[in-house]
């Protein structure tokens, strides 16, 4: 479960020979605040629980067996009992914990000798399993940090989308009918930004894809680039009737790129 909760770090201890490891096991408040995680203290170590890296203060801490292991802190502690409903007294951040002799208390053990530790602060409840050790420690010091120091998770980068060009549609078949009475001829005009303004709009969509394939072809585009990214949301605009400007102010394509691929796709 600690593999999966923390990471563990060192920090290094000087001394007049030599210079010492001590190992550090690091959990996030959130992970330590709603999961059941078990500390080892190992003989002759000891271990520290520091929350100094989420601003809370240690108002009260309780052990379930204090038959085997004890206790202290970097400051005072609200008494268990007593007028203080606030518990205003409490302003340690760090605990110590280490192994004593076994004492004969009337208190029922578990097989191993672990048991509970309650840590109530300021603003939240933690409780961990406190397994008594010997031999070399794996750790010394638990480090409970804030939520906000917690790395980003890493993401897996877009898959680039097909390149995709709109075929015309082709002309529905002409239905042949009697020739009606010869009539006046009414000549057509066409009006900007209607039927004919949309179709040169997508010949120009279908341009700019053709270009930017050319270009990724050559490597002068590579596929999934924000680059890329930006013509295909060009290319989009187009076919939605948007005008070139538009297009390119939307999408945010550099201009001079805009109508290079489009030169090359109307080759």
């Amino acid at each position: 479960m600690l593999n999966k909760l923390a990471i563990v770090t060192t920090f290094l201890v000087a001394t007049a020979s030599s210079v010492v490891a001590m190992p550090i096991l690091t959990v996030y408040e959130n992970d330590a605040n709603s999961k059941a995680i078990e500390l080892k203290v190992w003989k002759g170590y000891g271990l520290t629980i520091n929350l100094m890296s989420t601003g809370e203060t240690i108002k009260q801490v309780w052990i379930g067996d204090p038959s085997r292991f004890a206790f202290t802190s970097n400051g005072a502690l609200c008494q268990s009992s007593g007028n203080d409903s606030d518990c205003t007294g409490g302003k340690a951040t760090v605990i110590f914990l280490r192994q004593i002799d076994p004492i004969n208390f009337p208190v029922t053990s578990s097989s191993n000798g672990s048991t509970q530790i309650t840590v109530l602060t300021n603003e939240k409840q933690y409780q961990f399993k406190i397994v008594p050790a010997t031999g070399n420690p794996a750790y010394t010091s638990l480090v409970v940090k804030s939520e906000s120091d917690r790395p980003l998770p890493i993401t897996r980068p877009r898959t680039p989308q097909p390149l995709t060009v709109q075929k015309p549609q082709s002309a529905p078949p002409v239905v042949q009918q009697p020739s009606p009475p010869p009539q006046p001829v009414a000549v057509f005009r066409p009006n900007p930004g209607t039927t004919l303004n949309g179709a040169i709009q997508r010949n120009d969509a279908n341009a700019l894809a053709f270009g930017l394939a050319e270009a990724g072809r050559k490597g002068q585009v590579k596929p999934g680039s924000t680059t890329w990214n930006k013509v295909q949301d060009a290319i989009k605009l187009l076919r939605r009737g948007k005008t070139r400007d538009e297009a390119i102010s939307l999408s945010q394509v550099d201009k001079t790129t805009f109508n290079q691929l489009l030169e090359w796709g109307q080759l």
